[in-house]
Parts: structure tokens; sequence; C-alpha cells
């Protein structure tokens, strides 16, 4: 990586933290430059405006989120071992430790302004709701049965995320180890597997 591009990535750290802790509105491009050890010139060459640093750090969020985006049923694989496939592929994001950070921004953009939280979970809401679209097309290959696909994915991605993401992201909590996350991912293909079997789906 070269001395600019080691920079920039010094810059968009700093404003990240500078964005998480006080908001767009509260963030100051004087307080991202010094966070980053840079001069204010200096950082406006690379990020013209707070804005900017904002819209810099969506791109990552999206950056990390878009893996998820290639997710499809596949008629003809085993729909657990498919199960379990999407929970690794979550469980990977929201321990991410950069996601988790990017995802403080996200929050408290969000709780700041009902419009920007509409602008932004318009920006990002296609790229995250690429599980739910898994389990659509699960859906439409008749493995859900009588199971909503919106309410077998709000059942599946809440029991993994109830235990790390919301824990790491809230209460600042380290991610759970390798073997814990393997163990939620496992309860959560289980947990979703018997409520399918309970209403007849499978």
């Amino acid at each position: 990586m070269n001395r600019s591009a080691t920079k920039r990535n010094a810059m968009l750290d700093a404003g990240i933290a500078e964005l998480a802790e006080h908001g767009l509105a509260g963030a100051s491009m004087e307080s991202i430059a010094t966070r980053a050890e840079v001069s204010k010139r200096t950082l406006y060459k690379h990020f013209p405006s707070k804005e900017a640093v904002l819209e810099a750090v969506l791109r990552l969020l999206m950056e990390r989120v878009d893996p998820l985006s290639k997710l499809h049923y596949d008629s003809q694989r085993d729909f657990v071992e498919q199960l379990r496939d999407v929970g690794m592929r979550e469980m990977q994001l929201i321990c991410d430790p950069d996601f988790i950070r990017l995802s403080r921004v996200l929050m408290v953009e969000c709780m700041r302004s009902e419009v920007q939280s509409q602008r932004l979970m318009e920006k990002f809401g296609e790229k995250e709701n690429s599980v739910y679209h898994w389990f659509h097309e699960a859906g439409e290959a008749g493995k859900l049965g009588k199971l909503d696909a919106n309410v077998a994915a709000d059942i599946f991605v809440a029991l993994l995320k109830s235990s790390a993401y919301w824990f790491s992201v809230i209460a600042w909590q380290p991610a759970p180890k390798k073997t814990e996350q393997a163990r939620l991912i496992e309860e959560a293909c289980l947990t979703l597997v018997s409520r399918l079997h309970a209403t007849g789906s499978r």
C-alpha cells in the first residue's frame, strides 16, 4: 500500500471514529484531521466535506455486505446444508470488527433523522436484505411450506444477531469465539428446522 493510500485509510478510520461518537451533525473536519494526524488541507484533498466521509463509510459498509448479495437457493443442494452456509456467511459478517464499527455510524445517523434514515436504508437496504432473498427463493422451491419467507428469515437472523451482533454494536462486547459462532449457527439451524417440522413444512 502506497503512502497516499495509507494516509487515506488513516483519515477514513478517523472519520469512522468521529462519526460513531458524534454523528454527522456533531462531527467536524478539524476533529477528523486531528484524529488522523494530518492537516486539514490534506484531509480536504481526499474528502471535501464530512458528508463525503460518511459516503465513503457507507461504501465500505456495502463492500462488507456484498458477498451476501451473491447468495441464491440451489435446488440441487440439501436445504439444511445451504441454511448452515447462509448462517456461516451472515455470522462472518456480523462478527467482523470493521462491520461492527461501520454499523455504529449507520445507526447513529438513522437515529438522528427520519429523512436520513430513509435515505440510508434505501441505499443500503437492498444489499442487507440478501439473506431474505435466499429465504424467498427457498420458499418458492417449496422448502418452507406454510411458513412465510420473511418470518423464517426473521427467526434465523434474529437468532444469529441476538447473541453476537447486538452485544458487540451496542454493548461494545467482543465478538464470540469461533467455537461459539459455530454453536450459534447450529442452534439457529436446528431451531428453524424444528419450526418447519412443527408447521408441517418439512
